[in-house]
């Protein structure tokens, strides 16, 4: 099945935190299935925040971001435009969520037929309650 991938995911692989490896596992999985990875056009703002956010807490240094930010855009990630934002907003509801970005993400799965991997817990147990193709990526 057709992935698309959480910026929270990409992140995790490119910072090389704990939750790497079972990223790579999954990646890995992913690509032996010949299956490709798609996200949202907003992934590279969430990425781009997320690195932010770390270099201010000081989890990493400027030049670990920008390394970081290399490894996520030299990912084959094939980006897509929201096209129907309605559909988002309906998601978000469903999900009680206040953003649509989170929504964005799902309605892209839903419109590719594809599976959202994901470390977001709450977002993943909220949209399985609910029927979406959300998953959370194991950690083990």
């Amino acid at each position: 099945m057709t992935v698309v991938l959480d910026a929270n995911v990409a992140v995790a692989l490119s910072l090389v935190d704990e939750r790497a490896t079972a990223v790579e596992r999954k990646l890995a999985e992913w690509r032996n299935a010949g299956e490709p990875l798609h996200a949202p056009s907003l992934f590279r703002f969430e990425v781009a925040n997320a690195l932010t956010r770390s270099v201010v807490a000081d989890l990493i240094d400027f030049a670990d971001a920008q390394a970081a930010w290399q490894r996520i855009t030299g990912m084959p990630i094939a980006l897509h435009e929201l096209e129907d934002g309605p559909a988002a907003i309906e998601v978000a509801q469903r999900l009680q969520r206040e953003s649509a970005y989170d929504a964005a993400y799902v309605v892209l799965a839903q419109e590719l037929g594809a599976i959202l991997w994901t470390f977001d817990g709450p977002l993943a147990r909220n949209a399985s309650g609910l029927g979406l193709p959300v998953r959370l990526i194991d950690e083990e």
